[in-house]
């Protein structure tokens, strides 16, 4: 964090009241989420989390998802979870007319000696499940199975820029969109909170990905001229996972949860240095391909050539570390977009003609003067950046030259 403080690249977003009025609804509604745990746990007791311990001699004893079959985790990750998962901390609870069970699958040792900390985290997911179970479909995950295999596996660069960014580098996490019976697994401890938001957001049908995106897939890639699938969903769900991080943080972080302003505060320097991290992670996975954000649009015959040849993706990179980027750079005008074109803040209105609207947004703001300059000044940084060899420097280097997190803070 004490980086990317230190070496300013991208101008502060101040917030606006409009902004301010939204931060405030999403504000409310986790107060009263916390509460509403925080009373629930007062009212059973100790019995509360009906946690259940149990040791992991074998890979067959893991509990694994059968939704899913093994293929559907890499297989470096199927390989860790077998060799390494040690215990299962299984929660279970009737609330919100669902029934809900929370598997905790670890590497510790020991890990009733940190039983409190899971328990907090516990009740992180259920005051998240109080807010999304407002919003989300009724019908959806009636059963949720949430799977959470804290392997300690990163996401990282490959070695070699001949390697296609994959599912490996790229991704945390799957779901189904709107089962009534669910299942959601999480496979590395590295951003779990964030990632769970945004599987949610699939899982209870807050996106658009059971729509038809074909017209205005076109559009997206008449503007970023590349190859890939798009998958414009993706970017609309981690803006918002993204941005509910960014406000569980800022309300977790105060000693007094009735502190609004301190909260608004917290979540102006949160949401504007995700925007600074998101600009280093564009910036440097297109420098891995041997590209510029400009070489994704510009109609020079150089550009062309470059793209065409060089960007590759098994993944939704574009979607991910491009599209999310240009959402998050304009977060204001994007939740305004929001506030006013969705059924609800977070529940995306399913018509074609809102569709249309969402790509008109992307297409409005991928090439503004504050994008362009932010970008321009990002890619500079970081080839000065690579160039510096002090010790320190390198060792700062191996972590934020390697990693493909897409998000930065992250609940203690």
């Amino acid at each position: 964090m004490s980086f990317f403080i230190e070496n300013k690249c991208i101008n502060h977003s101040q917030p606006t009241k409009k902004t301010n009025h939204i931060l405030k609804q999403l504000y409310n509604e986790l107060k009263a989420a916390n509460s509403f745990v925080q009373k629930k746990k007062r009212e059973e007791g100790p019995g509360f989390y009906k946690l259940v311990v149990t040791k992991l001699t074998t890979a067959n004893q893991i509990p694994k998802p059968r939704q899913f079959n093994a293929d559907s985790f890499p297989a470096e990750v199927r390989k860790q979870i077998d060799t390494f998962i040690s215990y299962d901390l299984s929660y279970t609870f009737s609330l919100f007319d669902r029934e809900l069970t929370i598997h905790f699958l670890v590497e510790d040792k020991n890990p009733e000696l940190s039983l409190e900390l899971y328990n907090e985290y516990v009740d992180k997911i259920l005051a998240w499940l109080y807010i999304i179970n407002e919003y989300g479909a009724k019908r959806c995950a009636k059963k949720l199975t949430l799977f959470i295999y804290m392997t300690s596996l990163t996401k990282e660069l490959p070695n070699s820029n001949i390697s296609i960014l994959d599912q490996s580098n790229v991704n945390t996490a799957f779901t189904y969109t709107c089962p009534v019976v669910s299942e959601i697994v999480v496979f590395r401890k590295e951003e779990w909170f964030k990632v769970l938001m945004h599987e949610t957001f699939h899982n209870f049908a807050l996106d658009f990905s059971d729509m038809n995106m074909s017209q205005c897939n076109e559009r997206i890639l008449s503007v970023f001229k590349v190859e890939s699938e798009v998958n414009l969903f993706e970017a609309y769900t981690e803006f918002w996972a993204e941005i509910m991080n960014a406000v569980f943080c800022s309300f977790y972080l105060l000693q007094d949860k009735d502190n609004e302003e301190e909260f608004l505060s917290n979540c102006e320097f949160f949401i504007n240095f995700e925007r600074t991290y998101g600009f280093f992670q564009m910036v440097k996975t297109l420098n891995f391909m041997g590209l510029r954000y400009r070489d994704l649009y510009s109609k020079k015959e150089e550009s062309r050539v470059l793209r065409e040849t060089m960007y590759k993706e098994k993944s939704n990179v574009l979607s991910y570390y491009v599209i999310t980027l240009v959402l998050m750079n304009n977060y204001q005008g994007f939740l305004s977009w929001c506030n006013t074109h969705n059924l609800s803040l977070l529940q995306f209105k399913k018509t074609t003609s809102n569709l249309d609207e969402f790509c008109k947004f992307v297409e409005k703001n991928y090439k503004t003067r504050a994008m362009l300059h932010s970008v321009d000044c990002m890619e500079k940084f970081l080839s000065s950046f690579k160039k510096v060899r002090t010790k320190k420097a390198v060792q700062n280097a191996e972590l934020l030259l390697k990693n493909m997190r897409m998000s930065i803070c992250e609940l203690g």
